[in-house]
Formats: structure tokens, C-alpha cells, sequence
């Protein structure tokens, strides 16, 4: 690899998604390495939190709290994929700082401590870092998880899978697509199950089946197998997911059914 750079508006959107540059000022944000082996960190941390999420049950706020760290996964790809760069998403490098948005929806922000950026020079330097970001990383966030808050890694990998799909069938992030098919379809294979942890499957591909018709939605989607939990937040209806299977479910047998 070699020294690097982002344009402004890559840094820009990268800002838009909750990415920052440089320490937070004052003294707030909690590093993300003091809670990835620490399961008393971990539940001190969610509990704190519970009214800036608006739950009170450590379930819904652990699926909660991954599904906005699932962002460093999927804005990592983003940039090797699209920019063929490497950020350094090493926890010891991350603060989250706590951001509620006018909604109410409690969307941590996260810095990066060292915001250097490196260029890939061969496919074993991408190969590397994915596997230091899901294995020495993203799985290690999903077992301290499991473990403190006995959320099933289900729920916990598809929180994952379903931005990072979004970065891979979005079209507006890159025109480079046959270098996206061809990392999408690395990021699902069998054989590189290895660059996620101790599997023998790969953890993200059960998560990307069809998509489908569903009644009141004007595009197709694909329905989460698993609940997120975000119905359980304060009024959270208008947080509930589009994809939820819970709603989904129902309405896609009605319209199947005529």
C-alpha cells in the first residue's frame, strides 16, 4: 500500500453517513476497543443510553447500537471498493459520540482518531483488510454482543449485511461496477468465509434472497429474515423497517394470494 488521500467530497460524504475526521472535541465519546471484549462495558454503555435511544431493554438497544456500528463495515467497503482506499477502522481508532437527530433517532457519530487514508496495490492488501475489518472487528463486536446481551448473531450479522448490501446496489456510489459485482460477490462467497471469524458458512449470505413485491410499496425489496427490533423504541412505529419481516410477512401473502 501507499500514502493516500480523499477528495472533499468523498470526505463529504463519508460526513453525510456519521464518518469524522479527527479527535471530538471536549471530553465526550467512548472508545470503540473499551467495549469490544468488555461485556460490563458493553451493557454500562447501552444502559446509559436508553433514553437517548428510547428503550429500556438492553436487546433492543444492543440490535439498536449495531445497527449503527454496522456503518464501519459498510462505509470501510464503500471506500475499498469505490476508491480502491483503506481507512483505518482499527477500534483503538474510533470514538462514538452520542448525536440524536431532530426525529429523535439516536445516530452516534464516529471519529477517526487517525484519519489517514492508504491506496490498495494488489488484491492481498484488500484481501487483508477485509479480514482484519469483519474477523479482528465486526465478529468480535457481534460476540461481545451475544454474550452481554443475548442477542442471537442472526439478528446481529444481518444488522450488518443489510447496509453493506446497500452500498453494493446502490448505484449512486460509484461507476466502477464490475469492480463492485466482483467485490459483492467476494463479500457472499462460501470460500471466503474465513475473512468473517470462526465460520463455516459465510455469515452474510443467507441475508441476500430475492426481493419482492410487497403491497403498499411502489419498489421491490427484500425482507429481512430476522426483527431488528426497532418497533420495541419509543413510538416505534415510525422507526419500524420497511423490510420488517413481522409486516412484510403478512402483506406479501395477501399479495401473493390474489
Amino acid at each position: 500500500m501507499r500514502p493516500a488521500s480523499l477528495t472533499e467530497e468523498q470526505w463529504a460524504l463519508l460526513e453525510q453517513y456519521r464518518f469524522l475526521k479527527g479527535i471530538p472535541s471536549g471530553s465526550g465519546g467512548t472508545e470503540a476497543s473499551g467495549l469490544l471484549f468488555d461485556e460490563g462495558k458493553m451493557v454500562r454503555y447501552l444502559e446509559d443510553r436508553f433514553a437517548l435511544m428510547g428503550s429500556s431493554e438492553l436487546k433492543t438497544a444492543g440490535s439498536l447500537f449495531m445497527k449503527r456500528y454496522a456503518f464501519v463495515a459498510a462505509l470501510g467497503m464503500l471506500a475499498a471498493t469505490c476508491w480502491n482506499r483503506k481507512l483505518n477502522l482499527s477500534p483503538g481508532n474510533l470514538v462514538l459520540v452520542d448525536y440524536v437527530n431532530d426525529n429523535g433517532l439516536w445516530l452516534p457519530r464516529i471519529h477517526l482518531k487517525d484519519p489517514s487514508v492508504w491506496e490498495f496495490t494488489s488484491p492481498a492488501e484488500k484481501d487483508e483488510f477485509i479480514h482484519s475489518l469483519f474477523s479482528g472487528h465486526l465478529d468480535k463486536m457481534v460476540g461481545v454482543l451475544k454474550r452481554s446481551v443475548k442477542l442471537p448473531d442472526l439478528i446481529l450479522w444481518e444488522n450488518v449485511a443489510v447496509y453493506l448490501f446497500w452500498i453494493y446496489e446502490n448505484e449512486a456510489f460509484t461507476t466502477e461496477r464490475d469492480q463492485k459485482l466482483h467485490d459483492f460477490a467476494q463479500l457472499l462467497s462460501d470460500e471466503n468465509s474465513r475473512w468473517f471469524g470462526e465460520y463455516k458458512k459465510n455469515p452474510l449470505k443467507e441475508y441476500y434472497t430475492e426481493k419482492v413485491k410487497v403491497e403498499g410499496l411502489d419498489d421491490e425489496i427484500r425482507v429481512r429474515k430476522t426483527c431488528c427490533y426497532s418497533y420495541r423504541l419509543e413510538n416505534g412505529e415510525q422507526f419500524r423497517c420497511k423490510t420488517c419481516p413481522q409486516t412484510c410477512k403478512v402483506k406479501r401473502t395477501v399479495c401473493e394470494s390474489n
